[in-house]
Protein backbone atom coordinates (compact mmCIF):
# COMPACT_ATOMS: atom_id res chain seq x y z
CA UNK A 1 0.00 0.00 0.00
CA UNK A 2 0.94 3.46 -1.12
CA UNK A 3 1.64 5.80 1.58
CA UNK A 4 0.09 9.30 1.02
CA UNK A 5 1.01 12.17 3.59
CA UNK A 6 -2.64 13.58 2.90
CA UNK A 7 -4.34 11.12 4.37
CA UNK A 8 -2.20 8.55 5.99
CA UNK A 9 -0.20 8.23 9.44
CA UNK A 10 2.72 5.42 10.25
CA UNK A 11 4.28 4.87 13.25
CA UNK A 12 7.39 1.78 13.72
CA UNK A 13 8.92 0.04 16.45
CA UNK A 14 11.53 -1.87 16.40
CA UNK A 15 10.48 -4.88 19.06
CA UNK A 16 13.14 -6.91 20.39
CA UNK A 17 10.67 -9.90 20.14
CA UNK A 18 10.22 -12.70 17.76
CA UNK A 19 7.11 -11.89 15.21
CA UNK A 20 5.29 -15.10 16.61
CA UNK A 21 5.71 -13.85 20.13
CA UNK A 22 3.89 -10.63 18.41
CA UNK A 23 1.50 -11.61 16.85
CA UNK A 24 0.22 -13.37 20.18
CA UNK A 25 0.33 -10.21 21.93
CA UNK A 26 -2.77 -9.11 19.15
CA UNK A 27 -4.08 -12.90 19.07
CA UNK A 28 -4.64 -13.74 22.90
CA UNK A 29 -7.28 -11.56 24.86
CA UNK A 30 -5.34 -11.25 27.72
CA UNK A 31 -2.07 -10.57 26.23
CA UNK A 32 -3.62 -7.87 24.06
CA UNK A 33 -5.44 -6.15 27.21
CA UNK A 34 -2.40 -5.72 28.50
CA UNK A 35 -0.98 -3.63 26.05
CA UNK A 36 -3.44 -2.28 23.70
CA UNK A 37 -4.67 0.92 25.17
CA UNK A 38 -2.01 3.94 27.43
CA UNK A 39 -2.36 3.74 30.88
CA UNK A 40 -5.33 5.54 32.11
CA UNK A 41 -7.49 4.04 29.59
CA UNK A 42 -8.43 0.01 30.20
CA UNK A 43 -9.05 -2.47 28.03
CA UNK A 44 -12.06 -4.58 29.37
CA UNK A 45 -13.42 -6.50 26.63
CA UNK A 46 -11.47 -8.35 23.37
CA UNK A 47 -12.00 -10.24 20.55
CA UNK A 48 -9.82 -10.58 17.68
CA UNK A 49 -10.62 -13.26 15.35
CA UNK A 50 -6.87 -13.25 13.16
CA UNK A 51 -8.33 -14.18 9.81
CA UNK A 52 -9.97 -12.49 6.92
CA UNK A 53 -13.35 -11.54 7.39
CA UNK A 54 -12.43 -12.16 11.08
CA UNK A 55 -14.29 -9.57 14.10
CA UNK A 56 -11.40 -6.98 15.05
CA UNK A 57 -13.03 -5.81 18.82
CA UNK A 58 -12.25 -4.51 21.94
CA UNK A 59 -14.31 -2.08 24.18
CA UNK A 60 -11.99 0.35 26.16
CA UNK A 61 -13.18 2.00 29.50
CA UNK A 62 -11.73 5.86 29.73
CA UNK A 63 -10.48 7.23 32.87
CA UNK A 64 -14.21 9.15 33.38
CA UNK A 65 -16.01 5.59 33.18
CA UNK A 66 -17.46 5.60 30.18
CA UNK A 67 -16.60 2.61 27.93
CA UNK A 68 -15.83 3.06 24.11
CA UNK A 69 -16.84 0.19 21.56
CA UNK A 70 -14.15 -0.26 18.66
CA UNK A 71 -16.27 -2.68 15.98
CA UNK A 72 -14.32 -3.77 12.79
CA UNK A 73 -13.21 -6.21 10.83
CA UNK A 74 -9.92 -7.93 9.71
CA UNK A 75 -8.99 -7.72 5.91
CA UNK A 76 -6.02 -9.44 5.56
CA UNK A 77 -4.29 -11.89 8.39
CA UNK A 78 -0.62 -13.35 6.87
CA UNK A 79 0.04 -15.12 10.15
CA UNK A 80 3.54 -13.34 12.41
CA UNK A 81 3.44 -11.17 8.94
CA UNK A 82 0.61 -9.12 8.48
CA UNK A 83 -2.64 -7.55 9.95
CA UNK A 84 -4.85 -4.94 7.88
CA UNK A 85 -8.02 -4.31 9.68
CA UNK A 86 -10.58 -2.09 9.45
CA UNK A 87 -13.93 -0.04 11.17
CA UNK A 88 -15.13 0.62 8.35
CA UNK A 89 -16.84 -3.14 8.08
CA UNK A 90 -18.26 -5.56 10.52
CA UNK A 91 -17.69 -9.49 11.15
CA UNK A 92 -17.93 -11.32 7.73
CA UNK A 93 -17.06 -8.29 5.97
CA UNK A 94 -20.29 -6.71 6.46
CA UNK A 95 -20.51 -2.98 5.96
CA UNK A 96 -20.42 -0.56 8.53
CA UNK A 97 -22.37 2.86 8.73
CA UNK A 98 -18.91 4.68 8.34
CA UNK A 99 -15.32 4.46 8.32
CA UNK A 100 -12.64 6.32 9.65
CA UNK A 101 -9.68 4.24 9.40
CA UNK A 102 -7.74 1.16 7.95
CA UNK A 103 -4.39 -0.56 9.20
CA UNK A 104 -2.30 -2.15 7.88
CA UNK A 105 0.26 -3.80 10.88
CA UNK A 106 3.20 -5.69 9.26
CA UNK A 107 5.51 -7.44 11.69
CA UNK A 108 9.13 -7.12 9.54
CA UNK A 109 11.92 -9.43 10.78
CA UNK A 110 14.61 -7.79 11.60
CA UNK A 111 18.37 -8.63 13.30
CA UNK A 112 17.70 -8.21 17.26
CA UNK A 113 13.66 -8.28 16.59
CA UNK A 114 10.79 -7.46 14.49
CA UNK A 115 10.32 -3.93 13.04
CA UNK A 116 6.75 -3.15 13.81
CA UNK A 117 5.28 -0.91 10.86
CA UNK A 118 1.87 0.64 11.31
CA UNK A 119 0.60 2.57 8.46
CA UNK A 120 -3.11 3.83 9.11
CA UNK A 121 -5.62 5.29 6.31
CA UNK A 122 -7.91 7.76 6.35
CA UNK A 123 -10.50 8.58 3.82
CA UNK A 124 -9.94 12.25 4.24
CA UNK A 125 -7.26 14.70 5.63
CA UNK A 126 -9.92 15.83 7.75
CA UNK A 127 -10.10 12.45 9.20
CA UNK A 128 -6.28 12.25 9.37
CA UNK A 129 -5.54 15.53 10.93
CA UNK A 130 -8.64 14.60 13.45
CA UNK A 131 -6.89 11.13 14.38
CA UNK A 132 -3.08 13.24 15.04
CA UNK A 133 -5.59 15.69 17.24
CA UNK A 134 -6.64 12.72 19.65
CA UNK A 135 -3.21 11.67 20.03
CA UNK A 136 -2.37 9.03 17.45
CA UNK A 137 1.47 8.94 17.74
CA UNK A 138 1.71 9.89 21.36
CA UNK A 139 -0.94 7.53 22.10
CA UNK A 140 0.16 4.75 19.36
CA UNK A 141 3.60 5.17 20.89
CA UNK A 142 2.95 4.33 24.37
CA UNK A 143 1.02 1.26 23.22
CA UNK A 144 3.95 0.11 20.87
CA UNK A 145 5.78 0.54 23.99
CA UNK A 146 4.17 -1.50 25.74
CA UNK A 147 3.58 -4.08 23.35
CA UNK A 148 7.58 -4.24 23.29
CA UNK A 149 7.61 -4.69 27.13
CA UNK A 150 5.21 -7.33 27.10
CA UNK A 151 6.56 -9.29 24.04
CA UNK A 152 9.86 -9.03 25.38
CA UNK A 153 8.85 -11.01 28.54
CA UNK A 154 7.15 -13.74 27.06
Amino acid sequence: MTFNPETDLLIERLINAAPETIWRCWEEPELFKQWFTPPAVETVECDNDLRAGGRAFNVMKLPDGMLMENDGCFLLAERFERLVFTDGMRLGFRPAPDCFMVADVRLIPQEGGTLYHAHVMHRTTEQREQHEKMGFHEGWGITLDQLAELAQSL
